[in-house]
């Protein structure tokens, strides 16, 4: 008598346990499942965006004319700290200022990485004309624009050219010619340093 009540509450006790366990992967699985949504309500990040991976591993020759290494040690050393690839990083500045420390848009957009005069504020950039701090401002709000945006690279270069807000608005990539001549710009320079890593 004894031992059928003990194998009983082994028994009950088992499937306590089992039962115990699909809660908690149901409350694990609806916790993932409702932190998705949220997370793609909030970084509006939905469909795969339409801009294409560059393919050309040749720029003009007036691009390459642009083109100079005299900064590379610094965007390697940014790169290495905010955990970038270099040849992003160089592709941006080739992108953004055509290396010319001294640029300034009609925007207001300062040196080599065409930093906003309160974006640099908010970095803590006391001189952004000056190539080192711009630099390693700029990938550090790439970065920033990268963790944002869940490592997708379209969305954090459209960040980037036309700020967070436009890719939240617009959810994905803000419908703006500039904007995707822009990635397209980029992606093509990328690649083109990624090949050509002595360039």
């Amino acid at each position: 008598m004894t031992k059928q009540i003990i194998q009983k509450m082994a028994h009950i006790g088992l499937v306590g346990v089992i039962l115990g366990l699909n809660g908690f992967f149901f409350l694990f699985s609806e916790k993932e499942s409702v932190s998705q949504e949220i997370f793609r309500e909030k970084i509006a990040v939905s469909e795969p965006t339409a801009i294409p991976d560059a393919r050309s591993f040749h720029l003009t020759l007036e691009e390459r004319s642009a083109s100079v290494t005299t900064y590379d040690h610094w965007i390697r050393g940014a790169s290495k700290k905010y955990s970038l690839d270099p040849s992003l990083v160089k592709a941006v500045i080739h992108a953004e200022s055509r290396f010319d420390p001294l640029a300034v848009s009609p925007k207001g957009a300062i040196g080599l990485m065409q930093i906003d005069p309160v974006t640099a504020i908010e970095l803590g950039i006391t001189d952004p004309f000056n190539p080192k701090y711009n630099i390693y401002g700029g990938v550090r709000y790439l970065r920033e624009m990268l963790d944002a945006f869940k490592g997708d690279k379209h969305l954090a270069l459209a960040a980037y050219n036309a700020g967070p807000n436009q890719v939240l608005r617009h959810n994905g990539v803000p419908p703006f010619k500039d904007t995707k001549k822009y990635l397209s710009k980029v992606l093509r320079y990328q690649t083109y340093y990624k090949s050509n890593r002595s360039s």
